[in-house]
């Protein structure tokens, strides 16, 4: 019985090795989503809006009145030697409502309400950066695919090249070095499809970070691609026009030249008067003794207004105005800055997506010409007009070439992302 258990469990432990882990299909738009799901700034950004809202519900309830609960107990002293002449009591209810503060409170509430808005122009903003970060990371991957996918191609080349430089080395066709070149190569490239792979698995763990997935190595590529001739099917000058409603970058520096504006109003505000209208109700008349401030019958109300005003604090209102000046000059000089930054990007951009596509067409070419010319110098070498490092060279130019090509492809598809968000 022992026995037959035992074999249970060594065929479970089998079977459970057997079963392979399987590759996780993900797009660059899944991709997109499950970063913008798991980052953590976009968590912080959230929570900050919500801070942000709890502001502003604040702001609108100080409009309001309040209602407060007062207590006074004092001893009383004739002079200095502190004869003792009595004491006095008194509790009551205080109900203050806000009458005229100079427009304090309605200015308070607009700037939270401001503030929440920036908050929110922040969280786009970060959703925005993920979002390219992400499309970099899985670009990455991609690029590292590719580049193996080359070099594998290569490696078949030469794994056919040694073969047959082996064949005719043992008929004494070739010499000693030019088989142990052949052999070199060989090695050589292996080594770099070692080193290629531990790119992909880099990768793959840098994009995993950012999307939320416990096991890289299980993600998996699509492929995916865009128009090839992306800068004919857009207008730059109708997109720079554009800026100054969509980016994002742009409308978070005029909110903050708005919210530096009514902080100046908020300043000014504090050379104004604070009237409170009152009620109060209770042992408003002070008791001496303490029992007697809580006999009902003894209650009285009042009504009537608080007035305060400050007259003079050695002109620091009138700095504080100053600064709140100088701070909304600074940020309009900023926002200035950021709209002249943002159209320069955007227009290095477009013309960076006008020479890839030039480019890409060169570098196709580059990679036909390639192809033709390693098939040419095979042809050549087999009738012993070349050494085997013409054919060699042949063949790294070759791979260059779609290394090349491959890569900046990739890179084009980036800038198109890149373009976009410009306008997000």
């Amino acid at each position: 019985m022992k026995k037959n258990g035992n074999k249970v469990v060594v065929t479970v432990l089998l079977l459970l090795m057997s079963i392979p882990n399987f590759a996780q299909k993900i797009t660059i738009q899944e991709a997109a989503e499950m970063a913008v799901k798991n980052n953590k700034d976009i968590k912080i950004g959230m929570m900050e809006v919500d801070r942000e809202q709890i502001d502003v519900n604040k702001s609108w309830k100080q409009r309001f009145f309040k209602v407060s609960y007062n207590a006074s107990a004092n001893t009383h002293f004739k002079d200095v030697i502190l004869k003792r002449t009595g004491e006095s009591y008194q509790q009551y209810l205080s109900l203050s409502q806000p009458l005229f503060t100079g427009g304090k409170l309605k200015m308070g509430n607009e700037i939270s309400k401001d503030n929440l808005k920036l908050a929110e122009l922040k969280l786009e903003k970060t959703k925005k950066e993920t979002v390219l970060s992400t499309v970099q990371a899985y670009i990455d991957v991609y690029e590292a695919i590719s580049t193996l996918g080359v070099l594998q191609k290569s490696k078949e080349a030469l794994d056919e090249n040694y073969k047959i430089q082996t064949e005719k080395y043992n008929l004494r066709m070739v010499t000693k070095p030019e088989y142990r070149e052949a052999e070199r190569s060989v090695k050589d490239m292996e080594a770099q499809i070692v080193q290629q792979q531990g790119n992909i698995e880099i990768a793959k763990e840098s994009l995993g970070i950012l999307i939320g997935i416990s096991n890289p190595s299980n993600i998996e590529i699509v492929p995916f691609g865009v128009e090839d001739n992306f800068t004919k099917s857009i207008d730059l000058k109708k997109d720079m026009e554009k800026l100054t409603t969509q980016n994002t970058e742009y409308k978070i520096a005029q909110k903050q030249i708005d919210i530096s504006r009514k902080n100046t109003k908020l300043e000014k505000s504090s050379f104004y008067p604070t009237i409170n209208g009152t009620i109060n109700y209770g042992s408003l008349n002070s008791a001496n003794r303490l029992k007697d401030v809580f006999r009902v019958r003894d209650f009285s109300s009042a009504a009537g207004v608080t007035f305060s005003w400050d007259i003079f604090d050695w002109g620091k209102r009138k700095e504080d105005v100053k600064y709140a000046k100088k701070t909304e000059e600074i940020a309009e000089v900023k926002s200035e800055q950021t709209l002249d930054q943002v159209r320069a990007n955007m227009r290095k951009t477009y013309y960076q997506l006008q020479a890839l596509e030039k480019s890409l067409e060169a570098l196709k070419v580059a990679v036909e010409s390639a192809e033709e010319t390693y098939e040419l110098e095979k042809e050549r070498y087999s009738y012993n007009l070349i050494t085997m490092n013409n054919l060699l060279d042949a063949e790294a130019k070759l791979r260059q070439s779609r290394v090349n090509y491959a890569t900046s492809k990739l890179k084009y598809y980036y800038l198109v992302s890149q373009y976009g968000a410009f306008l997000d």
